[in-house]
């Protein structure tokens, strides 16, 4: 790193503690020096990238984006302008220091990803949106040319995902989705552990995912009547293809997922990062599951606007016969996340620890010739892709397949049925019509999934 461009940043961390950063967002410094890659990339050969969705996760992608040499941030996008705004300052202020090299032209402002993707001169986007907006803008943005990274779940129903991956598969572009546990070590430890046979048999793998939902700013009170949209946020929009309802603004922000409308509760939340990490483990992230069986859940009864399940289980079985089981337990911040159980010991990680149940087994070695995990951050990973034309560390037909198994729960809890067959080659629910017309999502007019 050259002196002059690590003063840059030092000074900018320095500045943003206090400044426009710490009122965007309380990111430690560390969200941007994960993501250095080597420096020297001249500025014409930067990735220009713009966001989509400038909220919480947005944010945090944003803030790695900036930390990263090959990326020059351009625009910004949010249905809130105040959050397109405030994230647009973040750029300016992050590339202001370099003005002077006529390296920054200043952040474009956007509320409608469709002016945004129009751009010529941009090569990719971040989408950070509500689920129902990732797979209408991921096939938008891969018909202008560019390459996307998404964040998980891939789509909120089966037949989007499915659209995605023809679009992706027609165009060429390099598209990453969002579950950067793939990019963790002590995920990655366990991949690798498993992989390379250091656990023996498989007999048991076991996701625990969270339980309850996490309301931002407190359990919200149930609405006595509607409100009205703050100014600047064309509410219109954030519906998109979403049922006409409403406003209340505890339906937005964080809480959105805990509507059908626009997400799956908990199992779609965290289904591509801790059953992902298990299903990676196990080689079955290319396949479909055969069959959710032993699906229960409860949902709440509090408050109208929100209806996913709050508690539930479920098994998920492949082709081969092996079993992914499925608890909701804990919360978002503790508790095992994935324990995969062999006939040679176990091992276990969440985002907070790595276990296993000896110390030779924590200190195995990985062959030369064996499987390992090669990404070191999830964005940068992304980029690499972008550069080589190569495929990322969770490629779109992963995304789909792991967002699939949320979908199929979420099918299985709403029809009552304690289990759902499922054919892959049809992508279709077997014997049970009304599990698998859950799996379609209706879209309001005038929206519909481009092609």
């Amino acid at each position: 790193m050259s002196l002059p461009q690590e003063l840059d940043r030092r000074r900018f961390l320095k500045l943003s503690s206090a400044g426009v950063l710490a009122a965007f967002l309380p990111l430690p410094a560390r969200a941007f020096s994960d993501a250095f890659p080597p420096l020297g990339t001249a500025p014409s050969r930067k990735i220009t990238l713009g966001v989509i969705g400038c909220g919480w996760r947005g944010g945090e992608l944003l803030t790695n984006a900036l930390g990263s040499n090959e990326i020059r941030v351009i625009a910004t996008c949010d249905v809130n302008l105040e959050n397109a705004r405030s994230a647009a300052a973040l750029v300016d202020a992050f590339y202001g220091f370099r003005k002077a090299s006529g390296t920054s032209r200043g952040c474009s402002i956007y509320k409608d990803f469709r002016e945004l993707l129009a751009r010529s001169d941009l090569d990719a986007v971040i989408i950070a949106t509500p689920d129902h907006w990732h797979a209408l803008m991921t096939v938008a943005a891969v018909n202008q040319g560019k390459d996307v990274y998404v964040e998980k779940p891939l789509a909120k129903s089966i037949p989007e995902g499915r659209a995605v991956v023809d679009a992706v598969s027609r165009t060429g572009a390099v598209v990453q989705v969002g579950s950067q546990q793939r990019s963790m070590r002590s995920f990655q430890r366990v991949v690798e552990l498993v992989r390379n046979g250091h656990l023996g048999k498989i007999e048991r793998v076991i996701v625990h995912l969270p339980r309850s939902m996490r309301f931002k700013g407190g359990d919200p009170v149930p609405p006595l009547a509607p409100e009205f949209p703050p100014v600047g946020f064309d509410y219109d929009l954030w519906l998109g293809p979403a049922p006409q309802v409403p406003y209340f603004a505890a339906r937005c922000d964080y809480n959105w997922r805990w509507s059908y409308d626009y997400s799956g509760g908990q199992v779609s939340n965290w289904i591509g990062h801790h059953y992902d990490i298990a299903a990676w483990a196990l080689g079955l992230q290319t396949q479909f599951p055969v069959e959710i069986f032993n699906a229960r859940a409860t949902f709440p009864k509090s408050n109208p606007l929100f209806n996913t399940a709050t508690d539930f289980s479920f098994s998920s079985r492949y082709a081969d016969g092996r079993v992914i089981d499925v608890l909701s337990s804990g919360s978002e911040e503790a508790g095992v996340a994935v324990r995969i159980e062999g006939s040679s010991g176990w091992v276990e990680s969440s985002r907070s620890f790595f276990r296993t149940s000896s110390e030779d087994l924590r200190r195995a070695t990985i062959p030369a010739e064996g499987f390992r995990c090669l990404s070191v951050n999830h964005l940068s990973d992304f980029v690499h892709a972008v550069r080589n034309r190569t495929e990322p560390v969770c490629p779109v037909g992963d995304g789909h397949r792991i967002a699939a198994v949320a979908h199929l729960a979420n099918a299985a809890f709403l029809s009552g049925r304690s289990s759902v067959r499922f054919d892959a080659d049809t992508e279709r629910i077997l014997g049970a019509p009304d599990a698998d017309a859950l799996l379609v999502s209706t879209f309001r007019a005038p929206w519909s999934l481009p092609v």
